[in-house]
Formats: C-alpha cells, sequence, structure tokens
C-alpha cells in the first residue's frame, strides 16, 4: 500500500532587506566637549577652545569610492544657534552667549539644516575601491566664547548640550556642499559645550587726606572710598590692615600721629583686617562696582612736631 501525505500552506511570506553593507556609513567616535575652562568675568576679551574628534566611515562593495561627509552642530538645549548660550547650573540668568566655527578664523558658524544655519564641515572620504573599504580621521570644532562677558555674569559653571547633532554623507564625489540639507543623516552625536566663572573681586581706593592742620595738633575727620567689584552671588568681606607699623600711625621722619579707620560715620566700629573686623554684611557681589566709605580721625596730639606725615594702608578683600 503507499501512504501520501499532504501539507497545507496557509501563507508565505518573504521579506528581503538591502544588506548593511550597501550603504555609505560616516561617524564619530564618541561626543565631544568644547571646554572653555576657568574664565574671570572682568578680563573682557575673547575667549577660544576647540576640540579635535575621530571619524570613521565604512562603504558597500557597489557605493563610490569618493565621498564627502558633513559635520553639523544643532541647537542648544534652550533652542539657539545665533548665538548658542551657556546656562547658569542654577538655571538664573544671564545666559553667557558663545558659538561654534568651521575654522581656527572663527567667521562661519557650524550649523544644521532646519536651523538658524545650515552650513556643515565638509570632509573629503576616500576609499578604496577594493580591500576593507574604510576611511576615517579626525575633525576640530573651533569654539568662541565673545568678551566682554555680561557684567551680571553668575560665578558657578554653565553649560550647553547640543544633541542630535548630525553627521551627513554626500555620495559620489570630494568637495560637496554641506549646506542646505544636502546628504542623508548617518549619526547623531551630542556635542557639550561648558565654561566655569569663577569667583573674583577687583578693588580700588581713594587716599585718606586730613589735609593741612595747625599745630598743636586737633582731632579732625575725613573720608575716603574703597570700591569692590565682585563677580554675581559672591560673598565677601573687606579688611583693611594697620598700616606700615601696623598700629595705624602716620609717619614724617621718626616722628609720629596716630589716627583710626571706622566703618561707620559715628566712628564707634573700627575697620580692621581681623575676623570680626573687616566690613560684612555687605552682601553678595553683583559683577558691578560697590563703593563703601572708610571713615577715618586722626586724635588730638598736643606734641606733634609739624611736618608730612603718611602711612600706607592695604585693602583686603576675602571671597
Amino acid at each position: 500500500m503507499m501512504k501520501t501525505g499532504n501539507l497545507l500552506l496557509t501563507g508565505v511570506a518573504l521579506c528581503l532587506t538591502a544588506p548593511a553593507w550597501s550603504d555609505v556609513i560616516c561617524s564619530l567616535q564618541g561626543n565631544p566637549t568644547l571646554d572653555f575652562g576657568d574664565v574671570d568675568p572682568f578680563t573682557g576679551g575673547n575667549v577660544t577652545t576647540q576640540v579635535t574628534v575621530n571619524w570613521s566611515c565604512t562603504r558597500g562593495f557597489f557605493e563610490p569610492t569618493q565621498n564627502t561627509m558633513c559635520v553639523h552642530v544643532g541647537n542648544d538645549n534652550s533652542g539657539g544657534m545665533l548665538p548658542r548660550r551657556l546656562v547658569a547650573n542654577s538655571n538664573q540668568p544671564p545666559s553667557i552667549p558663545f558659538n561654534v566655527y568651521t575654522t581656527a578664523a572663527r567667521v562661519e558658524v557650524v550649523g544644521q539644516p532646519g536651523g538658524a544655519t545650515n552650513v556643515g564641515i565638509p570632509i573629503n572620504v576616500n576609499m578604496p575601491f577594493f580591500g576593507n573599504r574604510t576611511d576615517s580621521g579626525t575633525v576640530t570644532l573651533y569654539g568662541l566664547l565673545p568678551g566682554p562677558l555680561p557684567g551680571t555674569t553668575r560665578a558657578e559653571f554653565h553649560q550647553a548640550l547640543m544633541t542630535n547633532s548630525q553627521v551627513r554623507v554626500r555620495e559620489g564625489g570630494l568637495n560637496q556642499s554641506c549646506s542646505a540639507g544636502a546628504g542623508s543623516i548617518t549619526d547623531n552625536y551630542t556635542l557639550t559645550a561648558q565654561v566655569n566663572i569663577p569667583d573674583q573681586c577687583q578693588v580700588s581706593a581713594t587716599n585718606l587726606d586730613f589735609g593741612t592742620r595747625n599745630t598743636p595738633l586737633t582731632q579732625a575727620d575725613s573720608t575716603s572710598t574703597v570700591t569692590v567689584r565682585c563677580t554675581n552671588t559672591t560673598d565677601f568681606e573687606v579688611g583693611l590692615n594697620g598700616g606700615l607699623t601696623g598700629s595705624r600711625q602716620m609717619s614724617n621722619g621718626t616722628d609720629q600721629v596716630a589716627y583710626e579707620l571706622y566703618q561707620n560715620s559715628g566712628r564707634t566700629v573700627v575697620w580692621g583686617n581681623l575676623p570680626g573686623a573687616r566690613r560684612t554684611g555687605i552682601g553678595q557681589g553683583t559683577g558691578s562696582a560697590q563703593n563703601l566709605t572708610v571713615f577715618g580721625r586722626v586724635f588730638a596730639d598736643p606734641n606733634a612736631e609739624a611736618g608730612s606725615y603718611s602711612d600706607t594702608v592695604t585693602v583686603e578683600v576675602t571671597f
């Protein structure tokens, strides 16, 4: 007896996908950081930095050997591009404008299709017809933080994230344009830019001049001004030392007359340079100059000799 079997096919499907080696794929290695470092907000000049990143490309067997890779940079995490902005960790204003450029001349801003500018950095990619069909190299991104910084820049860490920055490829030729959305997206990366604004203070002072006095010397008062400019949110104290003698004596050769410096107009609170004697309660720096009045007094001295007396007092700002 012959036996036969039946096979019932309820459905037949076939899905074919293009092999991975049929495309030109370019990508960056890692997520680069443009680090402007520690920046003194009072220096006023431009600050530059740069970062160099490795890239690599592969091609399918039937793809062209010569292609152009385009490296783009997306908007910052606040949506800005012209300019991009570094935002304080506290998320408090002001933000700090900066940008990313195509060359060391820092003229043309690197953008991305759909952004305020669509310029990319073009890189020629040559991959051999035979062999492993790959190419690799480096690309440099150039950063510039224009000075002067905003006057109220906060003394803290600032950062910007440019996520979903694109790497695109234009196949079939070298030296192709990287503008106007040219090429296919083959990689996304994140570019980070950062700067740290340290606590910083500047100080200056006017002379405390008691003028011309007759002998015998009677008590006399005068004032001067100490001007302090500290970065926004920087806590500070101001101290005045004891002068050249350490005991606040104005000298004319070996002759001396005593004086004192005070924090208040009533001249009851001495202004010194030890803890508890410094000028405190001023608050935080604002980024703008703050003027502090020094209230001076020269004491009566019936034995003072005629002559020109002086002393040098050092102003010390602790922050």
